[in-house]
């Protein structure tokens, strides 16, 4: 019984990485593609629409940062002790990188002169490459092996950079550039820019976002390829996992739904392609954490060892349930209305149409 609910608490951490990367990850997505846009002149109407996509919704994605932490600091203690002794400098860095973004988003909105313009506009871009950066390159580490129970096992450098967590970086860039591009698909086809907008019409926005969109996703299939032979030569019994244990069905899943995105889009077929992009960064998070079970850090701790006492679980669990009814409805509710384009104020200037489409 007790090993059955240290699972389910390790479920429920490893589902809310999973969501922090899928929705959060669309915001970082959209970032990453103003900072590739150049400078604050350029393709302005593709840059309103990112910031019309964004304002309502980037704030509450980090609801899931949150949770998975606490989750990972009252289930799992010695985890997490042991994951921010050996990687305090990357979780410093991504902390502070998400401070900035939030700031520099929010200052470039009323930045009147230019050169302040700019500086928002790349302070806040280049947070939004770091801040994902660092916590895959985290989440690399673990995988790696490099980080014990207790606290570090090779030298802080070793274990916060080596090749996997860099790998694991640059898929978590791959992978939050795709899911940005195809989400900025969607809010292009119903985005109607205040009036006088600069010159682009609405199906060029489209087009954009959907070039950029199948360049993403097939980068990402071929980044994960590569991530997982680089795994590979470090945790040999953590891809294993992955291609042929309890990882393997998630790890199919992710590249057939990455794929298929892909091929939505090249074809221009509007269906169904943010569920799937979203279950095809969701399955890549849950190959790796499948992969590498019963271990949270494989081969030195594994779920029963790290799990907190048995009333401590049951009571996350409890919790757990209690804030998924409170605050799952009231995202989904926000979500709806931003879809709808009901949250636009009065003298937005029309950023929507009428229909929301």
């Amino acid at each position: 019984m007790t090993a059955a609910v240290d699972d389910l608490v390790a479920g429920v951490l490893l589902l809310a990485v999973a969501v922090y990367s899928t929705a959060g990850g669309t915001d970082y997505g959209a970032g990453i593609w103003d900072l590739l846009i150049g400078g604050p002149r350029r393709h302005p109407r593709v840059r309103a629409l990112i910031d019309h996509a964004m304002a309502p919704v980037w704030e509450a994605n980090n609801v899931w940062l949150v949770f998975a932490a606490v989750v990972a600091w009252t289930g799992f203690p010695i985890l997490f002790q042991s994951v921010f002794l050996s990687l305090y400098p990357l979780f410093t860095l991504a902390l502070l990188a998400l401070i900035l973004r939030g700031a520099f988003f929010a200052f470039r909105k009323v930045a009147a002169a230019g050169r302040a313009h700019m500086v928002a506009t790349l302070v806040f871009g280049a947070a939004s490459v770091l801040a994902p950066f660092c916590f895959a390159a985290a989440l690399g580490a673990v995988a790696s092996g490099r980080v014990g129970a207790g606290g570090p096992v090779v030298p802080l450098w070793q274990a916060c950079l080596n090749p996997t967590s860099v790998m694991f970086g640059v898929v978590a860039l791959a992978a939050t550039a795709f899911s940005g591009a195809s989400f900025l698909v969607g809010d292009a086809r119903r985005y109607v820019p205040p009036s006088p907008a600069p010159p682009m019409p609405r199906e060029d926005l489209v087009e954009y976002f959907r070039r950029r969109a199948v360049a993403a996703a097939l980068a990402t299939v071929v980044v994960g390829g590569v991530a997982l032979a680089v795994l590979g030569a470090e945790s040999p019994a953590v891809v294993r996992g992955m291609v042929a244990g309890p990882g393997l069905p998630f790890a199919i899943v992710a590249v057939v739904a990455t794929l298929a995105v892909a091929v939505l889009m090249w074809r221009r077929v509007y269906l169904w392609f943010r569920v799937l992009t979203v279950v095809g960064v969701g399955s890549f998070v849950f190959a790796w954490g499948f992969g590498q079970s019963p271990y949270l850090l494989p081969g030195r701790l594994t779920i029963e060892q790290a799990a907190g006492a048995p009333t401590v679980q049951l009571t996350v669990l409890v919790i757990t349930l209690v804030a998924l009814v409170l605050v799952v409805p009231s995202l989904a509710l926000l979500y709806v209305l931003d879809q709808r384009n009901d949250l636009e104020s009065p003298d937005d200037g029309g950023g929507a149409s009428p229909t929301g489409r």
